[in-house]
């Protein structure tokens, strides 16, 4: 397990497994990563570059910004 120490979160680099109902750091998913948020889910920025895969629902307070290349499925 790795432990995030930066003031970014990057999603393909942790391995997360589990995640916090509300993130207080940015999100980013690089691209040529897939990544799966359990939700529903808070953060206040969030940018996609690659593949995101959130279960429930998906609140992002302040900027998202999706990529050319960046898909996101929000499922159920």
């Amino acid at each position: 397990m790795k432990f995030v120490t930066s003031s970014t979160i990057v999603a393909g680099d942790t391995g997360l497994a589990q995640n916090p109902t509300t993130y207080t750091t940015d999100v980013l998913v690089r691209s040529g990563n897939s990544t799966v948020i359990a939700g529903a889910v808070t953060l206040p920025n969030l940018t996609v570059n690659g593949n995101l895969a959130v279960t429930t629902s998906l609140n992002v307070t302040t900027d998202l910004d999706i990529g050319a290349s960046g898909t996101i499925n929000i499922i159920g």
